[in-house]
């Protein structure tokens, strides 16, 4: 893992590292990155404890977490400490969840998960494939019998979804896991899951399930044409979302 890719996926962190940012981060870890990561970390919170002395109330593994913090705060703050020579200030840190930050991603990779799905689940963002145009690598249940019932459903989720699969997809996703703008954007709007809806249809629609002043989901429609125009599709979803959370977001 280079430096850059490292100090990248800490400032998803937001500068603290807690039970809400570490597994935002581990969302943005890569298949291979975990431990790399894991040892990344302790080789930055090794250097500083080598420099730098902590107060006997903060020895031990307690002198770890403090380090830690002082890594969540990222690479310029990390690096300012680093230059010091006095012992570190417990006050100024957020030490007290930074232990996550030691084992972020390293109890994730050792249980089972579904790749995608997990990410999509901890995003908050879902893909279905409603449309007789399927390209080559996409995965959809839409069929016949479904399509019959489309008018009556419609696209609200609370009626169940469409399960779709596509490599695009996860690239986008991925994408998305690791920007910080997304993850500003998506906390703003936390309470809502967001669908991206591929169908027949000649123009985009956003629309709030079960209505506006009580939403629980939000779908963008997105003609299939928009998909389909370019066989890498994953610029195509990313844009997809983010036009989901500007409209959301904008004052």
């Amino acid at each position: 893992m280079t430096p850059d890719r490292f100090w990248r996926l800490v400032e998803l962190l937001a500068g603290t590292a807690d039970e809400e940012t570490v597994p935002r981060l581990e969302a943005a870890l890569a298949p291979g990155e975990h431990e790399t990561f894991a040892d990344a970390v302790q080789d930055h919170v090794d250097r500083l404890l080598a420099r730098r002395e902590v107060p006997g109330s903060h020895a031990g593994d307690t002198a770890e977490h403090l380090a830690a913090a002082v890594v969540a705060a990222g690479r310029d703050t990390y690096e300012r400490e680093l230059a010091l020579d006095t012992p570190l200030d417990p006050g100024r840190w957020r030490w007290e969840e930074a232990e996550r930050l030691l084992v972020a991603g390293l109890v994730a990779e050792e249980e089972p998960h579904d790749g995608v799905g997990d990410l999509a689940e901890q995003l908050g963002v879902h893909l279905q494939w409603r449309s007789v145009q399927v390209p080559d690598g996409v995965l959809t249940s839409w069929g016949e019998e479904v399509a019959e019932i489309d008018g009556v459903l419609g696209d609200d989720p609370a009626f169940g979804r469409v399960p779709a699969d596509d490599p695009h997809w996860h690239e986008a996703l991925q994408r998305l896991a690791e920007d910080p703008e997304f993850h500003h954007r998506r906390a703003a709007v936390a309470g809502l899951e967001l669908h991206v809806v591929v169908r027949d249809t000649d123009e985009a629609t956003l629309s709030a399930f079960p209505d506006a002043d009580a939403a629980e989901h939000v779908v963008l429609v997105v003609p299939v044409e928009a998909m389909t125009a370019d066989p890498h599709r994953a610029e195509a979803y990313v844009e997809a979302v983010v036009t989901m959370l500007v409209s959301l977001t904008e004052d």
